[in-house]
This record gives C-alpha cells, sequence and structure tokens, in this order.
C-alpha cells in the first residue's frame, strides 16, 4: 500500500510480509521494487540478527519484526549514507577516506553487513608501509600523514565500488575483494602498488609497502584470513630484508674490488700483470651485472 509521494529527510522506509509482498512504502510500490532490485535487499533478508549494509551511495538497514505471529522486515534505505559528520567520525578514517577500524570490528561481529560480503569467493589483502618510520624521521609527521593519504587514495582507485578498503590502524591496511580468486587477488595487489609508486612520484616521494593476502578456498574465518594475510606480509618483509642485504653485500664487494683494480692500475708500490688487471676487470664485470639483476 502507497502511503505518500514525499521523502523525509532522503529516508525510504519500506515494510514487506513473510511472502516478501510490500504492506507498506513511504514512496511507491513501483519505485519501492526498484529499490529492492536495485540493492538486492531480498537476497539479504535475515532470519535472525539485523542487516547493515552499504550499496554506493545508500545505506541499508534491515529488521525482522513478529506481529501477531507474523513475521514482517522493516527496511530502512538512508539515501545519504555517510555524508553526515557524525557518522564519518565513527566509522569513516578522516585521513584516507576509507573505512576505519571500527567497521571492519562491526563487520566482523555481525554488526554491520557489508554488501555483498559472503564467506564465498572472498579475498583479503593485508598491507603494511615499510618506510613510514623512515618519512615521518626524516621529513615530518605531516609527511607520514600525507603517505598513508596517498596508500588509501591508490586502495580507492584501484578496487571496485562493491570492494571494501579499510584503514585497519596506523599503517596499516586492510582490502577486502569480493568474488575474487587468488589470482585476480594478485593482480589487484600489484595494481596498488603501481598506483601507489605513481601518487607517490607525483608528490616526490618515495613509499614502500608490504602485502600478505589470503582467500576463503580454505577460510571462512575473518580473523583467520588476517592472520595468513599477516603472515604473508611478514614473509614478503623478510625476503625484502634479504634481497636488501645482497645488494648491499655486492656494493660493498663491488667497492672493494674496484679499490683494488684502482690501486693495481696506479702501480705506485708494484706494477700489475695484464692478467691480474683482466682477472679484476672481469670480476667486477660480474658484480655489476649480478648487482643490476638484482636492481630489477
Amino acid at each position: 500500500m502507497y502511503k505518500g509521494r514525499h521523502r523525509t529527510k532522503e529516508i525510504i522506509r519500506i515494510v514487506l510480509n513473510y511472502e516478501n509482498k510490500i504492506q507498506y512504502s513511504s514512496i511507491n510500490n513501483e519505485e519501492a521494487y526498484n529499490y529492492l532490485k536495485k540493492l538486492h535487499i531480498l537476497d539479504r533478508l535475515s532470519e535472525n540478527s539485523c542487516v547493515q549494509y552499504s550499496y554506493g551511495k545508500y545505506w541499508v538497514i534491515i529488521n525482522k519484526i513478529i506481529i501477531a505471529n507474523q513475521k514482517y522486515y522493516v527496511i530502512t534505505i538512508d539515501l545519504n549514507n555517510y555524508k553526515c559528520s557524525e557518522c564519518n567520525k565513527v566509522l569513516v578514517d578522516s585521513v584516507t577516506g576509507l573505512y576505519n577500524r571500527n567497521y571492519w570490528e562491526q563487520i566482523n561481529d555481525g554488526s554491520i553487513y557489508h554488501y555483498p560480503y559472503s564467506k564465498k569467493d572472498l579475498s583479503l589483502i593485508f598491507i603494511d608501509i615499510d618506510n613510514l618510520k623512515e618519512i615521518n624521521d626524516s621529513f615530518g609527521h605531516l609527511a607520514g600523514d600525507k603517505a598513508i593519504e596517498i596508500v588509501g587514495q591508490a586502495i580507492k582507485n584501484s578496487i571496485r565500488k562493491e570492494d571494501l578498503g579499510i584503514r585497519y590502524g596506523g599503517d596499516e591496511f586492510i582490502v577486502l575483494l569480493f568474488k575474487q580468486d587468488k589470482k585476480a587477488t594478485k593482480k589487484v595487489t600489484d595494481r596498488i602498488r603501481r598506483e601507489i609508486h605513481k601518487l607517490a612520484v607525483e608528490q616526490g616521494m618515495n613509499i614502500q609497502i608490504s602485502a600478505g593476502i589470503a582467500c576463503t578456498d580454505c577460510l571462512a574465518d575473518l580473523d583467520d584470513m588476517i592472520e595468513i594475510a599477516d603472515k604473508n606480509l611478514y614473509r614478503e618483509k623478510e625476503t625484502k630484508k634479504e634481497h636488501n642485504n645482497k645488494v648491499n653485500d655486492l656494493v660493498n664487494e663491488i667497492r672493494e674490488i674496484r679499490d683494488e683494480l684502482n690501486r693495481k692500475i696506479d702501480g705506485k708500490n708494484k706494477i700489475p700483470t695484464g692478467a691480474e688487471i683482466l682477472e679484476l676487470s672481469q670480476k667486477l664485470d660480474e658484480l655489476i651485472t649480478k648487482y643490476s639483476e638484482y636492481r630489477e
């Protein structure tokens, strides 16, 4: 039954019976059914808890009530979503514009249902800024905030609107991807890395990140996914550390061979043979080639 043509404060309310037929709507029924379809509301009706999720610019709340032993669903659609300042303070990070840790915790405990969140085909990327402390120490905390902002912007630029970017805390970020397998998740991770590099270069900055991924092909719990992604992130950090140590060792070895070669060429104490010069030159060339390969 249609009850009025004017919306109040950009809020739509719809009541469905157990057959999913409209019993009340603050807009006309045809438009109400369009919203039910557009926002996938009928797919999200729950027998147990209140369901809340964002979809584009909309915020949807679904409550189940019992009247005279009959089941009804009261659906509230906020057309403004999180444009209100109070909501931004509570669930949106002020630096990046991504959702914050509060939003993540409410998804994790079921207080908020983020469409199209499902335990199937869900992938998680855990991102950490490697050199944030170095940026803060060298250029100040405003530069550090800029680095965090750039990573947040890169995440937003690299994911779909149905995916979810979260600033988990400090220099840590979570990306939830829906209906993406491991291969696709790796592609998104690479896209985020490229976008960070591009935005950082535009600001004259160097921002390095590590990332770990986890998929629900073998996991169903978000906490387990974070744990696995965190372990993969740590593994990447260790690999980078080993790589950097090898590069530093090569630099030191190149420097030593170069200095020795220069001393022999100078010939102040002893004139070197051609074979000695050739051997050192070849060794230096080999080390420089290996260094170039490590730097690629």
